[in-house]
C-alpha cells in the first residue's frame, strides 16, 4: 500500500509538470495596484501575460510591465498572485520569437496600439500577428468593457470609451 501511495504521488508531482516551448503564452493574476480594475473591467483573474522565450540558460518571459523585458520564467511565476498560472499554446509549430526590437520600450499607460509603447496584451498580440500572422482575437472598444467607475482613471491616462484595446481574458 505504501509503495502505492508513493508512486502515486510520484505521478501526480511528474503529471502537474509542466513543458512549456517558445512561444506559448502564460498568464497570472497580477499584484499590480492597475489589478484591480482590469480584474473588474473584464471579470476575468488573469490580469497579466507574457509570451515564454527560451534561451541557453533557461526559459524567460517576455512581458510589458514598467518596461518591456525578459524576466526568469520563476521570477514572472512567483510575482504573481499565489504563483498560480495558466498557459496557452496557439500552435505546435517550433516559433522563434523575434523579441529585441521590444526589449527596453515603455510601457503604454494609455493603451493605445500603434504608439510604440506597449502593455502586456498588446506585446502578445501584435507579435503573433506581425510575426506568425495569427489574429489572436479581435480589438473590442474599451466601453465593451464594465468600465463603470473607472471614468477618472481612464481619463487621466487619456482612457476614451471608443479606442481599441485587447485585453489578457480576450487572449486566453
Amino acid at each position: 500500500m505504501k509503495i502505492i501511495l508513493i508512486a502515486l504521488s510520484i505521478f501526480a508531482i511528474l503529471g502537474c509538470k509542466q513543458n512549456y516551448k517558445e512561444g506559448d503564452i502564460v498568464f497570472q493574476e497580477s499584484q499590480s495596484k492597475q489589478s484591480s480594475l482590469i480584474r473588474k473591467a473584464t471579470g476575468s483573474r488573469w490580469t497579466h501575460c507574457g509570451i515564454i522565450i527560451e534561451k541557453d540558460d533557461g526559459l524567460y518571459v517576455l512581458e510589458a510591465s514598467k518596461t518591456v523585458r525578459l524576466t526568469p520564467f520563476d521570477q514572472w511565476k512567483a510575482q504573481g498572485k499565489g504563483g498560480n498560472i495558466k498557459s496557452r499554446r496557439v500552435t505546435d509549430d517550433s516559433l522563434k520569437v523575434k523579441y529585441q526590437q521590444y526589449l527596453g520600450k515603455t510601457y503604454d499607460l494609455a493603451f493605445r496600439f500603434g504608439n510604440n509603447k506597449w502593455y502586456c496584451s498588446e506585446l502578445i498580440y501584435d507579435i503573433y500577428k506581425n510575426q506568425f500572422n495569427i489574429e489572436l482575437c479581435k480589438p473590442r472598444k474599451v466601453k465593451e468593457y464594465q468600465t463603470e467607475g473607472m471614468e477618472k482613471q481612464m481619463r487621466k491616462r487619456g482612457i476614451t470609451q471608443e479606442q481599441l484595446v485587447v485585453a489578457p481574458s480576450d487572449l486566453i
